[in-house]
Parts: structure tokens; C-alpha cells; sequence
């Protein structure tokens, strides 16, 4: 799942929400207007991560609907189109449907949630309030939680390496912690906080990261910090206390 292109944004009436609570808001009118349904907003989301594709009507049905026969699942699906059009606004919907199929209007819509601007540093997970709507439903639901949360990861590290690079490290920290309770064992978020607390000139911060992270891994993996890293930590705290250059490019390629 991806943002709307840039050159496509004027035509995008409608932002949904992906961190958190699942929302989708009017860009022209900036009022949220999403349903009150929670199975229309699983609607939504199951659409969107399919990316503008057609998705049948009755496989749409059996993933919300499980427990109801063949007809009333497709009647409640009738009704949880006219929930998200009624919510959206009546000239327009952001799902375009006919007898067959239903497919996001992703000319229309664009992602919010993938970006470093809304990777906050709170505990909130992707579509954490569409869980309990079916077995089905929630069996896609953990994986496109993992597959959301590995996008988000990916792009907010990308982001950090390259504002390292400018000595943006102290803005950087709550970022980079973020990105070490999610993957606490992740050697290249130890080098990241590890630059970072360099370019805010704390020598003692490097070494006590360096050291628990050391701990940890020892813990519960076995292993040692490789020798990249062990030598980065060396090099920075010696280019605070003892006037050295510190490395060229520090931290994993």
C-alpha cells in the first residue's frame, strides 16, 4: 500500500488513516467522516490494501460476513457500501462498486500513515481498533498489521540514515527509540542511536547503549556485537573525549 504520487494529489478527495484507530477524512472539508460502522471501515481497509484493484463482491462478503449465509452477507455488504457513501458524502464515494466487484478509488484516495510524519513516538499499532470483525477478517488483519508496521519501520530508518548525515541526531531520538522498541535486537538501530548521541555530544549515552545492547543480545541470542560496531562505539566516544575524527560514515551501509 502506497501514498497517492504526488501529481495526483489534487485530484485526492479523501486521506485515510492507518496508525491507530482507522479513520478517513474529507481533504476538501477537512471534516472526518468516518463511518460509524466498524465493518465499513474494515471495508475500507481491506480494499486499500489492495491497492485500486477489483475484488469480488462475494469473497468481500464471505471475509466480513462468515457466519451468514450467502445471502444475507451479501445484503449486509449492500449495506455497509451505502454506510461508507452515506458517511462520505452523497455526490461521491471513495469505493466504486458494481454487481460484481467493488474496488477502491485510489485516483481519489490517498495513504496516510506509511510516512516519518506520522511515526510518532506513541505505542499505537496499524488498525488497532478493526479487530473481533471475523476469523477471517482478523487472520488478513495480523498480517497486513506486520506487512503496515514493516513498510513504516523500513521507511522511518531510511529517513533517519539520511538525516544522520546532516547531524540532525538530537531531533532524531525519539524516532530512533521508537525504532529500537520495536526491534530492540537491531544492530543498526544501536548505531543510529549511538550516532545520534554523538551529535549531541554524550559520550557517557554511547557507552551505556553500546553496553546494554551488549547485554541483551548476549541474553537472548548468544552473540557478541560485530566488530563494525564495537569499533563505531569506540571511534565516537574517542572523537568526544579525545579529539579523534570520528568515522567517516558512521553507521552500517
Amino acid at each position: 500500500m502506497a501514498s497517492a504520487p504526488e501529481n495526483a494529489a489534487d485530484s485526492c478527495r479523501w486521506e485515510l488513516g492507518l496508525t491507530g484507530c482507522f479513520s478517513i477524512t474529507d481533504i476538501q472539508t477537512g471534516r472526518d467522516v468516518t463511518p460509524q460502522s466498524r465493518k465499513a471501515c474494515a471495508l475500507l481497509a481491506y480494499l486499500a490494501a489492495r491497492q485500486g484493484q477489483n475484488v469480488p463482491r462475494d469473497r468481500l462478503a464471505a471475509l466480513l460476513w462468515q457466519d451468514s449465509d450467502e445471502a444475507h452477507a451479501r445484503a449486509s455488504l449492500r449495506q455497509a457500501l451505502c454506510d461508507v457513501r452515506s458517511a462520505t458524502g452523497c455526490d461521491a464515494s471513495p469505493i466504486i462498486a458494481d454487481r460484481h466487484h467493488a474496488r477502491l478509488d485510489d485516483e481519489a484516495v490517498r495513504i496516510s500513515g506509511l510516512c516519518v510524519s506520522d511515526y510518532d513516538e506513541g505505542e499505537s499499532e496499524p488498525l488497532e481498533d478493526l479487530g473481533g470483525i471475523s476469523e477471517n477478517f482478523d487472520d488478513w488483519l495480523a498480517q497486513e498489521r506486520v506487512r503496515l508496521t514493516e513498510a513504516m519501520v523500513e521507511g522511518a530508518a531510511a529517513h533517519v540514515r539520511q538525516r544522520l548525515e546532516f547531524g540532525h541526531g538530537p531531533q532524531l531520538m525519539p524516532l530512533i527509540r521508537k525504532l529500537q522498541r520495536i526491534d530492540p535486537l537491531n544492530e543498526d538501530f544501536l548505531q543510529y542511536a549511538m550516532v545520534a548521541e554523538y551529535q549531541c555530544g554524550h559520550a557517557a549515552a554511547i557507552r551505556k547503549r553500546y553496553r546494554e545492547f551488549a547485554s541483551r543480545i548476549r541474553e537472548e541470542l548468544g552473540v557478541s556485537p560485530t566488530f563494525e560496531t564495537t569499533k563505531l562505539e569506540s571511534e565516537l566516544i574517542g572523537a568526544l573525549t579525545r579529539a579523534v575524527p570520528p568515522p567517516a560514515k558512521p553507521w552500517a551501509a
